[in-house]
């Protein structure tokens, strides 16, 4: 490896994870608002609304084998400035489309650029000398600036419509691309993404990450619905969503010092106790307050396990294959998720969403388990991860 693709967390290179990292996937992080924008606006169903994201999702995921190979010929920071100004013109085409087609198409070509952005900053990021401080400001930009949108687009969509938001995703793509050289002038040089080298920690930790995005993909899309029920305004739940993601910074914080230290298993397991706790209180309680205060520890629980999952894939991919396509598990996951609960909302309520959730935990703390367990020395290797030499 080239010494401008070396290991480095300087201030531009977080800088550049930080700001690309966070606009690809900004929509799924409000998805609670542009849902019911959505549904006021345009009139479509949970199944119709769920099917949109998922376009925009699917489309981040796919792409994923194909940016790896752009990867090979292409210098990471001519790659994302190709993939940023893709994602600005298909933000702008969104501004203007109201058929579901040409809103689905737009939407489409947006996620995969926006998934190209990803890829990018999550192979830097793993290649950086502090992988989970790295994806904890990853996640944390993501948090701070979605809270922001949470609070503020319910009183923008009336003015805009959610022709709005997109043109405030396009401008803030623009805003980023001074930041391009945060990212190696050189080729990066990945391996061969077909997984077959990948050891199987690796795989059980994909397994993981895909179950969580699943599971909080689903419920945090559609918990409006309960908020709803329970007597919260459209603006109640944007107000309350703004102001999980914006305390939810904390376990960021807290997941940039935990990686690496010999408790990082288990508060992630207890993590993942805690999620399936909050999903069991937002269908089941009908008071205002325990429901409030269960939508913010489910932020602050997402904002610190996600790191620590990712953390723990770069820490047992050898080659940095799995980490390259953990963009299309992420999109993948995130795509099902609101699919899934859009569906099982129409057929039995938030409530069968709780289960399907829960169940996904549990699955994603299994394997998560299972792979520290078959790597039991990579608890160890937190802060120098295999990836960091390449």
């Amino acid at each position: 490896m080239s010494s401008s693709s070396a290991p480095h967390d300087s201030l531009q290179s977080v800088a550049a994870i930080t700001l690309f990292g966070l606009v690809g996937p900004y929509t799924f992080l409000i998805s609670p608002v542009i849902a019911g924008q959505m549904a006021v606006q345009m009139e479509w169903s949970p199944g119709t609304i769920g099917l949109l994201m998922a376009g925009e999702l699917a489309g981040a995921s796919l792409i994923s084998i194909p940016a790896v190979r752009m990867l090979r010929r292409i210098t990471p920071r001519r790659l994302v400035a190709l993939a940023t100004l893709l994602f600005i013109l298909s933000n702008l085409l969104s501004t203007m489309a109201t058929a579901i087609p040409w809103f689905l198409t737009a939407r489409v070509i947006a996620g995969a650029a926006g998934g190209v952005l990803s890829v990018v900053c999550l192979l830097t990021a793993a290649r950086s000398e502090n992988p989970p401080r790295s994806f904890a400001f990853w996640t944390g930009g993501q948090t701070v600036t979605s809270a922001a949108g949470l609070l503020y687009l319910p009183d923008l969509f009336p003015h805009t419509g959610l022709g709005g938001l997109y043109g405030v995703l396009a401008i803030a793509a623009l805003l980023a691309l001074p930041f391009l050289s945060g990212f190696p002038a050189d080729k990066m040089l990945p391996p061969q993404a077909d997984g077959h080298a990948a050891r199987p920690a690796a795989r059980l930790n994909m397994l993981a990450i895909f179950c969580f995005y699943v599971a909080i993909g689903g419920g945090w899309a559609f918990l409006g619905i309960p908020g709803s029920e329970i007597g919260f305004s459209e603006i109640d739940i944007g107000i309350l969503t703004s102001g999980a993601m914006g305390v939810s910074v904390i376990g960021s914080f807290l997941a940039s010092y935990t990686g690496g230290s010999a408790w990082q298993g288990r508060w992630s397991i207890g993590s993942y106790v805690g999620l399936i706790a909050c999903l069991a209180v937002l269908t089941l309680t009908k008071d205002h307050t325990a429901f409030s205060a269960a939508t913010i520890l489910l932020q602050i629980l997402w904002a610190f396990l996600l790191p620590m999952l990712l953390a723990a894939l770069a820490e047992s991919d050898d080659q940095g294959a799995m980490v390259i396509l953990s963009n299309m598990i992420i999109g993948g996951g995130a795509a099902l998720g609101p699919l899934l609960a859009g569906f099982t909302i129409d057929w039995s309520g938030y409530g069968a969403v709780v289960v399907e959730g829960s169940a996904l935990f549990l699955i994603s703390a299994l394997a998560y388990g299972w792979a520290r367990w078959r790597s039991p020395a990579g608890s160890a290797q937190a802060s120098s991860p295999s990836l960091s030499h390449g």
